[in-house]
């Protein structure tokens, strides 16, 4: 058996089912035969590979692969890893090196330091060096991306060792020893800390809770959902956690960020926050956005997590429980701690979160809160929004309703343009019988739309809703934030007509002029069972945060 063969029946035996990629000059060496147990998806660019690899290991919870040649092809498929690294994905990531023989960082044709490039980016970062490395390295690099916060690790497979023989006696015993790695428990909380934490929730007249990530990745819902309705408490999220309590759910208020003030077009960040008097933060990562500074940083807080992740200077709760979230929560379910009555002012602001709608809205502005109220209506409860980084990805955010974890996803921590295709494609993959919707405005599509192609190869039935405003939206907001008028050749581009170039990679398209229209049209999109591209083309308020200053 030769070692390229025997690597991917490890990966196989390992629990990785996909790989993402595209192969380069290692093509001779390396074959992605479908018979090995892995199946292959050529993309049209590495980052695509990257992110497909990300999405489908949020989805799953087990790593799979995404697989880049020597050279440039690493450093294109690298954003991609860091999108995993930084939104806590398990995954690897694999490329090619050059023969050993001709090794000379930055002097040989395409010859780089994969290991030290890959290093900073990723939670391992190693190069295999014999057949005796399948039996070490690699479960080791599989246990490691799964491990505490998930994260890509990183692979790099020398051209001379995929071809050399592998005697079968060998091969075999190799593949039988190999079991895929199991997630470890963290260690149990102390008594005394969750004895400490249910003292101080005990004494809050209004303690708030806010939601992160680590909830979802844990499986820990429906404790979480217990939680709060023993103690009463409001429940806030960050985007990454949109699910984990059902928007509907009578305690949920609203996902949170800094743009939560301007999709709303009112101050409701000061009433969110005014007079509570304890912040319950549980799988929470100051990575995600939502941000202490947000209810001033000066409120008692409490971070209950499975693992401790040192800020510093930047970010010092008063009281962790650190330990399994599971116990954590089934030990404070336990304790007698009083309900809260609600204030008034949350009261208020619950039934404007539930409307999803801004207060106010010009004529002359595009109405985003109906056009994410209709994609929602079309996914149902179980459907999967995926968006794109730029403006609309905050009012998707924020308004979106969201009814199980997993439903809604973005590049949150990472915040990489172009994440809103591959993603798409990957829920897809991973979850074909429920309808999948990406959102993307122009700026981050046209990153990664030559992957339109992609789409059509393999008639994956994603819809894309491409929002249009012929600029880079967030960075012209983000011009506005001094007052002065914005540098157009900064942000703005040429039109393009984004049903054309669908078209023309063999994806069905339709252009959307008016948002009365889009119900159907989305509607006839998802009984096509075909992928589709929508059109429309907005008109944002770049200046989100003037009428609330």
């Amino acid at each position: 058996m030769r070692f390229d063969e025997l690597f991917l029946r490890a990966m196989h035996k390992l629990g990785v089912t996909k790989c993402f990629g595209i192969i380069g000059g290692e093509a001779e060496a390396m074959r992605f035969d479908k018979s090995f147990g892995i199946d292959f998806y050529l993309t049209r660019h590495e980052f695509v590979a990257g992110v497909m690899a990300d999405v489908a290991g949020r989805l799953t919870s087990e790593p799979h692969m995404c697989w880049a040649t020597f050279g440039p092809g690493l450093t294109n498929v690298a954003t991609g890893a860091c999108s995993g690294m930084l939104d806590r994905s398990p995954m690897i990531v694999c490329s090619a090196q050059i023969p050993r023989s001709q090794v000379r960082f930055n002097l040989t044709h395409q010859c780089i330091d994969n290991v030290r490039l890959m290093s900073g980016i990723t939670k391992s970062s190693l190069q295999l060096e014999s057949v005796k490395d399948l039996t070490t390295r690699l479960p080791s690099a599989l246990q490691c991306s799964k491990e505490e916060l998930p994260g890509p690790a990183y692979i790099s497979i020398p051209v001379d060792l995929m071809k050399e023989h592998v005697p079968d006696d060998t091969a075999f015993a190799i593949l039988h020893e190999l079991k895929i790695p199991i997630r470890r428990k963290a260690k149990a909380p102390s008594r005394s800390d969750v004895a400490r934490v249910a003292g101080q929730i005990a004494a809050a007249s209004h303690p708030m809770i806010v939601l992160g990530n680590q909830v979802i990745r844990e499986g820990i819902e429906e404790r979480v959902r217990r939680f709060a309705e023993k103690i009463n408490a409001p429940v806030i999220c960050s985007l990454a956690a949109k699910g984990a309590l059902a928007d509907d759910h009578p305690l949920f208020l609203t996902a949170a960020n800094k743009y939560l003030d301007g999709v709303y077009r009112e101050p409701v960040l000061q009433k969110l926050f005014d007079q509570v008097d304890l912040m319950i933060l549980i799988g929470y990562d100051f990575g995600e956005d939502l941000k202490p500074s947000l209810w001033g940083g000066n409120k008692p807080t409490i971070e209950i997590n499975s693992f401790d992740v040192p800020m510093g200077d930047v970010f010092q709760p008063d009281n962790k429980c650190l330990g399994a979230l599971a116990d954590s929560l089934d030990y404070l379910n336990n304790y007698p701690l009083p309900k809260q009555v609600w204030m008034e002012s949350h009261k208020q602001l619950k039934h404007c979160f539930d409307q999803r709608r801004p207060a106010s809205l010009p004529a002359e502005l595009t109405d985003i809160s109906r056009i994410i109220a209709a994609v929602c209506d079309s996914l149902g409860r179980s459907g999967i929004m995926c968006s794109d980084v730029g403006l609309h990805k905050q009012y998707a955010g924020l308004l979106a309703k969201t009814y199980q974890s997993n439903r809604f996803l973005c590049s949150n921590v990472c915040g990489s343009f172009g994440f809103g295709l591959p993603a798409g494609m990957a829920a897809k993959i991973c979850h074909p019988e429920e309808r999948v919707l990406t959102i993307c405005g122009d700026g981050g599509f046209h990153s990664t739309s030559q992957d339109l192609e992609t789409l059509a190869r393999y008639s994956i039935p994603l819809i894309v809703l491409v929002l249009s405003d012929s600029a880079f939206g967030l960075i012209r907001y983000y011009q506005k934030l001094d007052q002065s008028e914005p540098d157009r050749n900064l942000t703005a581009f040429s039109h393009v007509d984004f049903t054309l170039l669908a078209e023309a990679n063999g994806v069905e398209a339709t252009k959307v002029k008016d948002i009365a229209e889009l119900p159907l049209v989305l509607e006839r999109a998802f009984e096509s069972a075909r992928p589709h591209l929508i059109e429309m083309e907005v008109k944002y308020d770049y200046e989100l945060l003037r009428h609330v200053a």
